[in-house]
């Protein structure tokens, strides 16, 4: 008889721990994966701030959950942030990535993309000359930082060099530049607009 009891106890814990667990898994609401596909399709079209809009409502729609998808969305939000040169927001962003990556090699990934964020002040500067049309001073700026070596701040100066290249009509220069940069990274819709613009000056 004890037997039996202890049987029924035992279920009925089961299914209540199955019950909270169910309960737990439905407060996130399933459309934060549609948002973050939206955000992607956004970031791939170059619309950064669009990008972020969808990324936030998708992260706000998963109520706290730590999952592979804030990580995901934490890392598209930093590049977008890069482009936007809201480089403190990137800053956030790695710092938040940091503390779900407590892997060793997470943290030395994400101390080296902290320390890599001085080398984007430099960037930020020169995209500010870029606005004031001062090319020759933003250029002596980025030439030094831009490489293709997978690094952010290469990234950004390499294609912000192209940008400023563009603007001073060496149009032939500036779309050898995206097209290097298109190799390494293939699915940036907004080099890819730049480079076919250029190409057809």
């Amino acid at each position: 008889m004890k037997y039996f009891k202890m049987k029924n106890q035992i279920r009925t814990l089961f299914l209540l721990a199955a019950a909270i667990f169910m309960l737990c898994a439905c407060t996130a609401d399933p459309a934060r994966y549609t948002l973050r596909d939206e955000g992607v399709e956004l970031f791939q079209k170059g619309d950064y701030e669009g990008a972020l809009e969808k990324f936030q409502a998708s992260l706000d729609a998963s109520k706290g959950e730590v999952s592979e998808l804030q990580y995901d969305i934490l890392k598209y939000s930093a590049e977008c942030r890069l482009r936007l040169s809201d480089y403190e927001g990137a800053r956030k962003a790695y710092e938040a990535l940091m503390q779900l990556d407590e892997s060793e090699e997470g943290q030395a990934q994400y101390r080296e993309l902290l320390a890599e964020m001085d080398g984007m002040e430099v960037v930020r500067d020169a995209k500010k000359l870029i606005e004031e049309e001062e090319y020759d001073a933003a250029l002596e700026m980025l030439e030094p930082l831009a490489k293709l070596d997978g690094s952010i701040t290469g990234k950004t100066a390499w294609f912000d060099r192209a940008v400023c290249i563009e603007y001073q009509q060496h149009y032939e220069e500036a779309a050898e530049l995206f097209s290097e940069y298109l190799k390494k990274y293939p699915d940036d819709a907004a080099a890819d607009k730049e480079y076919r613009f250029c190409s057809s000056r």
